[in-house]
């Protein structure tokens, strides 16, 4: 069972927020400290937190900062004292801030407090002005419980079994005091000692959806609490570049996702252009399908590479922000040489290098989509090439076909034209009569037509040529009749319109 008291219980706030830089007159500068202001008002403290913004890499913001702190101090001394810091920072391109409201170890005249009961966590979080939906930072927030377990003595042998047990029924009550019934609580993520004392970790950096990172830190040792207040400073920067890794790497989930469904699309065009049929020649419906493939994949192509170009955009500041962890770490432990610091490690060997390479993989799976659209493309264009070389070389020979006949018609018509001049009488057939020469001459020049075209076509070979000869004989008709002009028969004509 857990303890029902507890020791100056503090509650810290390490929230992120992304600069916005395209526009200098809306710089967002004072987005994320405007929330830490709301925060203090939950409690009753109606203190700014005045900022200034310089050039540099990595900036204090406090405006009334001294050479020796840059921390805002705030406190409020009733039946219930509250005290706190505020700690305004700028790394490179994001606002930090740092905001702790605690239960003071000693009120005013110096003695110190006395405990209080686990749920004292609910006291210090009014409104869940805490969580990250009401911070709302960009880049995602961490938070960070302590408490004293024995303020008045050292625990040297902690770690036993049965201690760790306790301890962590501790951190678990504590955590749920502090989030409200109504909210879920972040699953238990694992343990470990952080400068001398107890540490719990709430919330798993792979669920990316409604992620909530909570530590409970135990002390059971005065160093832990002196060390935490030396690297405080420190504490915001490591948090800081472990959140803009988290949130790379969520943010190119969401590019992963558009992607996975862009790939579906690529492997649906190259179905097509598989699904052509092996024969010579395709039919209008091929060529219907080939013609709208031409207008998508171009378009299709683009947009697929520029997703790739996105995913790509996020495994650069991964890397990089992987890289400021890890040195910050170093630094950590170059200053204390004899400190265990793999609870901090442990996101970088486990979380950190994992998601990296997913994205690596990601970008490897995806990136012969477009090499496979660029193929298909010059698929369907040599295949469109060839179909229309087939089609020029029928059109030639069937001109070849026609020219001959319709040569042959027009000298037929030609040599039967004496007669034409005689009127056309449309009458009852009777036993002796004889056809118009007019009529003789169409039935002539028609004969020769075919009969010339035929041999042409024979020696051509027009007549194997992708069954589509059947298509050019309406322009034969037409040719031919356009031919007959030639004649000098226009009254024949013309007494033929006539009826």
């Amino acid at each position: 069972m857990s303890p029902s008291k507890i020791y100056a219980p503090n509650v810290h706030l390490f929230a992120y927020h992304l600069r916005k830089e395209s526009e200098p007159q809306k710089d967002n500068l004072k987005e994320l400290f405007e929330k830490g202001e709301n925060i203090l008002k939950e409690f009753g403290i109606n203190q700014t937190i005045d900022i200034q913004d310089k050039p540099g890499y990595r900036v204090e913001l406090s405006a009334q900062q001294t050479e020796d702190d840059a921390s805002i101090f705030f406190e409020k001394w009733s039946d219930s004292p509250i005290a706190g810091i505020a700690y305004p920072v700028r790394i490179h391109d994001t606002f930090a801030l740092a905001l702790n409201v605690r239960r003071p170890e000693k009120n005013e005249q110096g003695i110190k407090t006395s405990d209080v009961d686990i749920d004292f966590f609910k006291r210090l979080h009014p409104s869940d002005c805490w969580m990250p939906s009401q911070v709302n930072s960009s880049l995602g927030q961490t938070l960070l419980l302590t408490l004293w377990y024995t303020p008045e003595k050292t625990w040297q042998f902690w770690n036993s079994r049965e201690d760790k047990k306790k301890l962590k029924s501790l951190a678990d009550g504590c955590l749920r005091a502090f989030i409200p019934d109504k909210l879920d609580t972040p699953p238990f993520y694992r343990s470990g000692e952080l400068f001398g004392s107890p540490i719990f970790e709430y919330g798993i950096a792979d669920e990316l959806e409604n992620y909530c990172h909570v530590l409970v830190w135990i002390f059971v040792t005065p160093e832990t609490d002196r060390k935490l207040q030396e690297e405080y400073p420190n504490l915001v920067d490591i948090f800081c570049y472990r959140h803009k890794i988290t949130q790379a790497y969520k943010l190119s989930r969401s590019v992963y996702k558009v992607l996975s469904n862009s790939y579906k699309e690529v492997k649906a065009e190259i179905a097509i252009v598989e699904s052509l049929p092996d024969r010579k020649t395709l039919d209008a419906s091929n060529l219907e399908d080939l013609k709208k493939a031409l207008n998508r994949i171009p378009s299709l192509n683009l947009s697929y590479v520029e997703l790739i170009r996105n995913l790509d955009n996020y495994r650069l500041p991964l890397k990089i922000n992987l890289q400021n962890y890890e040195r910050e770490l170093k630094l950590l432990q170059k200053k204390y040489p004899q400190e265990d610091l793999s609870f901090l490690e442990i996101f970088a060997d486990e979380k950190a290098h994992i998601f990296a390479e997913q994205i690596q993989a990601d970008l490897d799976y995806f990136a012969n989509g477009s090499d496979l659209l660029e193929k298909a493309l010059n698929a369907i264009r040599g295949r469109v090439e060839i179909e229309q070389a087939e089609r020029d070389r029928s059109l030639e020979k069937t001109i070849q076909i026609l020219g001959a006949g319709l040569g042959a018609g027009g000298i037929v018509s030609s040599a039967i034209t004496n007669d034409i001049d005689k009127p056309l009488v449309i009458k009852i057939p009777q036993k002796g009569d004889r056809l118009h020469p007019g009529v003789t001459s169409l039935l002539f020049s028609l004969l020769a037509v075919i009969i010339v075209g035929g041999l042409v076509g024979w020696k051509n070979g027009k007549w194997k040529i992708n069954g589509k000869f059947k298509s050019h004989i309406p322009q034969m008709w037409v040719g031919f009749f356009i031919s007959c002009e030639n004649l000098e028969s226009k009254r024949f004509w013309a007494e033929i319109m006539q009826y």
